[in-house]
């Protein structure tokens, strides 16, 4: 099956002299107003894609709301990108040859909040009907191996990217969730699919860096049905529905609360 709708143009929302304005930080004594820059970096999850209004409902959404209840002002961006891989973003952080680097050094300058959501397609582009089913069976373990091992080596790369264009920003990483957790009477390719998602996520860890927030388990520990899971032609949607975004976005902005920011 072919888990991955087919990589889309980049639809960001960069706000008009987003880079330009001045950052009035948090503070006590004579401070009247404040501000915060807030980017999210990543694939389609971060975008909302199959929501009704992504704008809305998707989790880079609620944090932009939280942000706006205890800041006098937010600037927010939101760069995610469907079918982003890491190697991807890890290429337009650092490349200027990309066309995008610009734009995202532009954005994330003076950022003081970078949310993160990337990995899933590191895997999922491998997933496909057009792989020959021998394939699958003679090289799909080490093929799903070598790509979790090249995203242990992207991933760090792409933090250090981050910092490097905006030295002050709090990084927020969410880890990776299993997109077969969802699909009941499969309890083989749910057991198949654990294997490499954990793998995946043995990358993520608490460091001075970045902060993963865990969304593999809080979607493992749900009762209700937090992805779309809907099925068209040769392709089966794994993202998040509104439920699931309103979850990852609780577990995001509680990541910010305890990182310090959100308060006036």
């Amino acid at each position: 099956m072919r888990w991955w709708i087919r990589a889309g143009v980049i639809l960001s929302a960069l706000m008009i002299g987003f880079y330009k304005m001045p950052v009035i930080k948090v503070g006590s004594g004579d401070k009247v107003s404040s501000s915060v820059r807030y980017v999210a970096l990543g694939d389609s999850i971060a975008h909302g894609y199959g929501l009704p209004d992504p704008d809305t409902d998707s989790y880079v959404g609620q944090v932009g709301r939280f942000l706006e209840e205890n800041y006098d002002y937010v600037f927010m961006a939101n760069l995610g990108t469907n079918g982003l891989r890491s190697e991807q973003l890890l290429d337009i952080l650092t490349n200027p040859d990309n066309e995008m680097y610009r734009k995202y050094h532009a954005t994330l300058q003076y950022a003081d909040i970078v949310t993160l959501s990337i990995g899933s397609n590191d895997l999922l582009h491998l997933v496909s009907l057009d792989r020959n089913l021998r394939e699958y069976i003679e090289k799909g373990d080490q093929m799903f191996r070598e790509a979790c091992s090249q995203f242990a080596v992207n991933f760090p790369k792409i933090v250090q990217a981050i910092h490097s264009i905006s030295p002050e920003a709090e990084i927020y990483a969410n880890n990776i969730y299993n997109p077969c957790g969802d699909i009941s009477g499969f309890a083989n390719l749910h057991h198949l699919t654990e294997r490499y998602v954990g793998l995946l996520n043995e990358t993520f860890g608490n460091s001075g860096e970045y902060t993963t927030v865990d969304i593999k388990e809080e979607f493992d520990s749900a009762e209700e049905s937090l992805l779309n899971m809907t099925i068209s032609g040769r392709d089966i949607d794994p993202h998040p529905n509104k439920k699931g975004h309103e979850r990852i976005g609780r577990k995001v902005i509680k990541a910010i609360r305890n990182g310090g920011r959100g308060q006036k």
